[in-house]
């Protein structure tokens, strides 16, 4: 596992490269592990909804006798969020605006979760 000081360093070279408005990394039950988010936002807040998302998503898909989603993206007006897996414990999750082009961000978005991944 990379060193807590080296996942906030190559977190944040994804988010320069991306240009990101927000990266987090959290895990599965909504701690803030490392996190690259505006003034004003509530990171504890915005860590456990990305967990409650993903895992309400699995159930759903457990419901349908499915596999558990690989990603989640939600598109809004203004943005999109991204949600991946970063190993079995946490989840690796950007903001990028709308006109980001999501197949780009989302296969660097993977990258970057398997770099930082946790156990």
């Amino acid at each position: 596992m990379m060193a807590a000081g080296n996942i906030g360093s190559v977190i944040k070279e994804f988010k320069a490269r991306v240009g990101a408005t927000a990266t987090a990394l959290v895990s599965r039950d909504g701690l803030v592990l490392f996190a690259d988010v505006p003034v004003g936002v509530y990171t504890e807040t915005f860590a456990i909804m990305c967990a409650t998302i993903l895992g309400a998503a699995a159930t759903a898909n457990t419901e349908l006798n499915r596999a558990p989603p690989e990603r989640i993206v939600i598109e809004g007006a203004d943005s999109k969020t991204l949600i991946v897996s970063s190993g079995k414990k946490a989840l690796l999750v950007a903001v990028v605006d709308h006109g980001a082009d999501t197949e780009k961000v989302l296969a660097d978005l993977i990258h970057t979760a398997d770099l930082v991944k946790t156990s």
